[in-house]
């Protein structure tokens, strides 16, 4: 039996100005789940990642919980298939709103404003935003978009699962939140346009886990945080 470990990015600096890094919380959230696996004696055969750095970083922090006991785990490969969506199509999108919604223009004004000066305001501007912008990106609305429309991005995430070796038990990945949520429509058999119902609420270095089957991957439990066990350090943005 083949088992799929997917996590999501530890905390990224929404506040700052490269999102993709993590923040001190962020270290943490990822570090402690590198503990939980380990206590779990949860060992993984082949490790990936996207290319982004948050989620490098994050498997790095997994990782090293690992490596410092001299466990023998395989370094990761990258594979852009794991890739959050790329800021072009959400600016792009944005954009094109703000010119025909009053009300999104000025909450994205006030989303500027809170992000140029730096105020934790910025996490929630930012979280209402861009479910108004996935859900016309999700029903085509302003098709075509660059650089690739939802169906064309649920096509690059499906890769992923895909290049994972069949002879391998047990597989981490570190990916984003996008093709999370997509994973668990793909597994559930879904119409993409109903993914954003996962997209909604998939927690900084949550975990969600499948096992393989003949007709591809089945979902086992969804967006878990075991390893937070203190709800301070539990994080959407």
């Amino acid at each position: 039996m083949s088992y799929l470990y997917l996590v999501r990015h530890g905390q990224a600096d929404r506040l700052g100005k490269n999102y993709d890094q993590l923040t001190e919380l962020g270290w943490k959230q990822a570090s402690l789940l590198g503990e939980y696996f380990k206590n779990h004696r949860i060992e993984f055969d082949s490790v990936y990642t996207g290319t982004l750095n948050r989620q490098k970083q994050t498997a790095e922090a997994i990782l090293k919980s690992f490596t410092s006991d001299r466990f023998c785990i395989p370094d990761p490969l990258e594979n852009s298939a794991w890739d959050e969506f790329d800021s072009r199509m959400w600016l792009g999108i944005a954009a094109k709103i703000r010119n025909s919604n009053e009300k999104f223009a000025k909450l994205y004004e006030s989303y500027k404003q809170a992000w140029e000066e730096g105020k934790e305001e910025t996490r929630s501007y930012f979280q209402e935003l861009i479910q108004l912008v996935l859900a016309d990106w999700v029903n085509g609305v302003w098709d075509p978009v660059e650089p690739y429309t939802f169906k064309e991005y649920v096509e690059k995430v499906t890769f992923g699962p895909k290049e994972i070796p069949s002879d391998v038990k047990s597989t981490l990945v570190v990916s984003s939140s996008t093709p999370i949520a997509i994973m668990m429509g793909l597994s559930c058999k879904m119409d993409h346009k109903d993914y954003p119902i996962f997209m909604k609420s998939i927690l900084n270095s949550s975990l969600s886990v499948f096992r393989r089957q003949s007709t591809g991957w089945e979902p086992v439990s969804w967006n878990g945080t075991p390893h937070l066990q203190d709800p301070d350090l539990i994080t959407i943005v």
